[in-house]
């Protein structure tokens, strides 16, 4: 009989089969149902280096939650996410959203205690945070494993059965305004009230977002407390919110834990009424907006509003102009500016629900001192070059570049594993389909000229609202709140006729294939990854390693130091270091830029000489290496470019005297780790001394009298890093030798006094208090455990309870080979003397609740920062830093880790507490109080007479050093 084979099967075969895949659909479905949840049908598109599990599921109170499964997940995490913001505030409590997010964690119906999150999370190898922002309130955390479901528990009551106690409301109202008081000193947000107080007034986000003491307040028909319970009652619905639990165990248990916990949540059926004002009308666009900012700097910013097309997310259309604006090839926009002299860098890009239902495409350039002078120019330059874009610069060999680029991102991303990433999965998830909530940002895959072209024509002078943001402006107004200095006024005809090109020189190129993108994804055999680890050798090292936890991955990481003993031991050595950092940087612009797009970090720092790293895919990784060293040892440098970064030094100088009161309490401490610390103000007089001679003199000497040590991890043949150091040495001729500079110990108990006054009106003290002796290891786990538990209780006394300020925390601190605790907080009320004396009442207190923890409590602390230690990195960069804190200190056996476990697996409760009693009770370490005045304050600071009052963190350095 003859026989074949059909190439199909039998239809009836087929409709059984569909039939059964059916039932078993509609089965799994039911099953759900009774569960209290549904299976939502969305195939969540992932990279296919992606090996977690991912499902959406409808709880039966309508709330989407994502699931995620991953056994190798080192901690847990949730996050929940309420899509609505301050664009829902009322006018007569603005910043209620804010408020509400402040206040829904202040204690909860099964859960009261007001910081009961924190400290659970605290003694659980866990954190949290909230935002709020115009359209969306987030809350998210991570934990240890063991502790999911708990905290999961927690943060479910308290969205669904918040106290919303009025014990707590002045309380919040101040944590909320002491936010937006330290918030003034932080451009992003002067800039977002000014931009506020110049947009159409009717629309909802001109007015102040977060809120204050004023906004916050009861007045005529409308009482904070009843607009509180109102606001949460409108908007806290299930049917608002989309939630993510992300864990080791399976999607069906983290499905049942979503009920659990998340299907606890009311739903309501609220509903958010359509947004439909526009917030840029023809009367606020053409303007000029001059800035004060509060950190020295000179930016330029050209804007145009746009409508929200986030919809279209798969044509990248705006990523398409941004990256054809920043290009940074030879003879376009951002390499001609450049090369004049006129700017630093330029980015661009959309963000299409800035407003929330629109948006705004922005062009940010930094600019040098000349450019301020000539921003006019600089403004006609940009036109000019979107005009060529326009003509010219629309092209599908551009777009497939981007696509394939951002293709590799995806195939080859990070595999994040903290609570950042809840955060951003929970924006995905109200932004974009759910099938799309992993790729939205790498597809690629609609290149339309006519929308390109339709966007560039948008971007006119006509359109444009453009900021200068630059010292010593005119201004007529002032900000409300931020007290910020700004005006705004209309294009000049001269200006507009500049602009549009009459008379134009400019001469631009369009970008140049990109010619490091990778093509070679191949993984080095294990036999040709030599784990080499050596004893230091003064002449040089290389150290190099496999990654122990990314070998599957194409990509590495090498790091050159070229050290030389007092090479920056002067003002003036420093200070010329900044500058031939700062020109090199200028000089590799066009290679960072390439290299960036194709997936490649580099960077240039300082490690007792010249620091250069190379990150990501391994292909080009030597070359990058080579091709920085050729850039530094033939840099070009004349009196323009010496005028160039002197200017651009002083600037740095002076943001960094212009930072947060509470940061600026932390300058001299973290100064006093560094090896050879020098004042800003020593700097500042060097600077004038230093010629182009000088400074090609010591690039010489940066570049030639060096030892070289390399390290490298990932996936780089033996022979390849070998090869490469060889070159290294044979390039520059090494031949020199390093001695590791001697790292700090303190000897002999201190009571210091440094003070400082800060730019705003905002106090800060921070309290440091380090041990002596030679217990590096052991002193150094001591500390960091220490501060996991103080920080809740020292947060929740001087911030929830006494509202003493809204930056408040403790930390562990490292002084050289020394370590101890510190104490700090930030306060728009209290002086430094005030503050300190809380201080001290807080400190016994602290005793008591150490000696009163239980052995199970104590243990919990241990565990959880043992669990820290032990879990492995999310990512090869944080490999990569596990080795790096040993390799610059030049001890290449890479051991203290390891050491720290043992010491921690060894801690008794007892030695804890003495350590603590040691040092802040009893003041028999090295005790600091870096104190830093607010504008305005009136204190004599008589609180700490006992001090010895030194003058500066150099001098109190020199001491120290002395005493070794």
């Amino acid at each position: 009989m003859y026989r074949y084979f059909l190439p199909f099967k039998p239809f009836s075969s087929v409709i059984t089969r569909l039939l059964i895949h059916i039932l078993l659909i509609f089965s799994a479905s039911v099953m759900a149902n009774q569960a209290g949840y549904q299976i939502l049908p969305d195939t969540i598109i992932k990279s296919q280096r992606d090996d977690r599990q991912y499902q959406a599921i409808q709880l039966a109170n309508d709330m989407k939650v994502l699931l995620v499964s991953d056994p190798q997940a080192v901690k847990s995490l949730g996050g929940l996410a309420v899509s609505v913001g301050s664009l829902q505030d009322p006018s007569s409590q603005q910043g209620l959203a804010h408020y509400t997010e402040h206040m829904v964690l202040m204690g909860s119906k099964n859960f009261p205690e007001p910081d009961g999150f924190a400290e659970f999370l605290s003694k659980h190898a866990g954190n949290y945070n909230a935002s709020t922002m115009l359209n969306r309130t987030t809350f998210y955390f991570e934990v240890e494993n063991a502790a999911l479901k708990p905290a999961l528990t927690r943060l479910s009551d308290a969205i669904a059965f918040p106290l919303l106690d009025p014990h707590y409301a002045d309380k919040e109202r101040n944590a909320v305004n002491a936010e937006l008081t330290l918030a003034r000193s932080r451009d992003g947000f002067r800039i977002k009230q000014i931009d506020a107080e110049t947009i159409n007034p009717a629309h909802p986000a001109a007015q102040f977002t977060g809120g204050n003491l004023e906004t916050l307040s009861d007045k005529p028909n409308s009482v904070l407390q009843n607009e509180l319970s109102h606001f949460y009652d409108t908007y806290y619905s299930a049917n608002l919110m989309v939630g993510v639990i992300y864990g080791q165990p399976s999607l069906a248990e983290l499905a049942n834990l979503a009920v659990e916990t998340f299907g606890q949540i009311k739903n309501y059926q609220a509903q958010i009424s359509p947004l439909t004002t526009p917030a840029i009308t023809e009367k606020q666009m053409a303007k000029m907006i001059y800035m004060e900012p509060a950190q020295s700097k000179r930016v330029l910013y050209l804007q145009f509003p746009i409508a929200n097309n986030l919809a279209d997310f798969a044509s990248k259309s705006d990523e398409y102009i941004g990256y054809m604006i920043a290009n940074k090839s030879q003879h376009t926009l951002a390499d001609t500016l450049q090369k004049q002299g006129l700017i630093d860098s330029i980015s661009a890009g959309g963000a299409p629900t800035h407003y929330g239902n629109s948006g705004l495409f922005t062009i940010a350039i930094s600019l040098t001192e000349r450019g301020l002078a000539e921003k006019d120019q600089v403004i006609a330059a940009v036109f000019d070059y979107i005009k060529l874009l326009k003509s010219q610069g629309i092209n599908q060999a551009y777009y497939d570049e981007i696509a394939r680029v951002m293709n590799l991102e995806f195939k080859y991303q990070t595999i994040s594993r903290d609570m950042d990433y809840v955060q951003w999965l929970t924006g995905q998830m109200l932004d974009y389909p759910i099938a799309h909530i992993l790729d939205a940002d790498y597809v690629a895959e609609r290149f339309d000229q006519e929308v390109v072209l339709a966007r560039l024509n948008q971007l006119t002078c006509e359109r444009a609202r453009i900021w200068v943001i630059a010292p010593n402006q005119v201004y007529d107004k002032q900000a409300y709140f931020i007290q910020a200095p700004y005006r705004i006024s209309g294009f000049t005809p001269q200006q507009q006729a500049l602009w549009q090109g009459q008379g134009s020189q400019w001469h631009f190129a369009l970008p140049e294939v990109n010619p490091f993108i990778p093509d070679n994804f191949g993984i080095i055999d294990a036999a040709d990854l030599i784990v080499k680890s050596s004893a230091f050798n003064p002449q040089g090292n290389i150290l190099y390693f496999p990654s122990h936890y990314f070998a599957n991955e194409p990509k590495a990481v090498i790091v050159l130091s070229l050290r030389q003993n007092a090479i920056l031991d002067s003002a003036k050595q420093q200070t010329m270091f900044g500058l031939l950092d700062y020109l090199s940087s200028r000089a590799m612009s066009q290679l960072r830029f390439q290299a960036g797009v194709a997936g490649i970090d580099l960077d240039t720092g300082t490690d007792d000489g010249i620091m250069l790293t190379a990150s990501g895919f391994s292909q080009h990784l030597p070359e990058m290496m080579m091709a920085m060293l050729d850039r530094y040892q033939h840099l070009t440098i004349n009196e323009d470019d010496l005028a160039l970064a002197k200017s651009w030094y002083l600037q740095q100088l002076s943001s960094a005297d212009n930072v947060t009161s509470y940061a600026l309490a932390l300058q001299p401490i973290q100064a006093l780790n560094s090896s050879r610390y020098i004042e800003r103000e020593q700097r500042r007089q060097a600077l004038s001394t230093i010629s182009v001679d000088d400074l090609r003199a010591y690039r010489d000497q940066l570049m030639i009298h060096s030892a070289p040590y390399l390290f490298a991890l990932g996936n780089m043949p033996a022979k390849t890093l070998a090869d490469l150091y060889e070159e290294v040495k044979s390039s520059l001729k090494l031949t020199d030798q390093f001695t590791p500079t001697a790292r700090m110990q303190i000897n002999q108990p201190h009571q210091v006094l440094l003070k400082q006054t800060s730019s705003s009106t905002d106090n800060a003290l921070t309290m440091v208090y380090i041990a002596t002796g030679d217990n590096e290891i052991i002193d150094k786990t001591q500390s960091v455990l220490l501060a996991k538990i103080l920080t809740p209780w020292f947060y929740q006394q001087l911030r929830s309870e006494e509202q003493l300020g809204y930056v408040v925390t403790s930390l562990p601190v490292s002084m050289g080979k020394a370590s101890g605790i510190g104490f700090l907080v930030q306060s728009n009320q209290y002086t430094p003397s005030q503050l300190y004396q809380r201080y001290l009442a807080f400190y016994p207190h602290a005793l008591a609740k150490l000696k009163a923890l239980s052995p199970v409590e104590f243990a919990q602390y241990k565990n959880g920062l043992l669990a820290e230690l032990q879990e492995p990195p999310q990512t090869m960069d944080e490999e990569v830093d596990r080795y790096l804190p040993d390799f610059l200190k030049s001890t290449f056996n890479f051991d203290t880790r390891e050491k720290m476990i043992v010491a921690l697996k060894q801690l008794s409760q007892q030695q804890v507490i003495a350590f603590y009693q040691s040092l802040v009770i009893k003041n028999q370490g090295l005790s600091i109080a870096s104190v830093v005045k607010g504008a305005d304050a009136e204190d004599k600071l008589a609180a700490f007479n006992r001090f010895e009052d030194i003058e500066n963190a150099s001098t109190l350095q020199k001491q120290l050093l002395s005493e070794q």
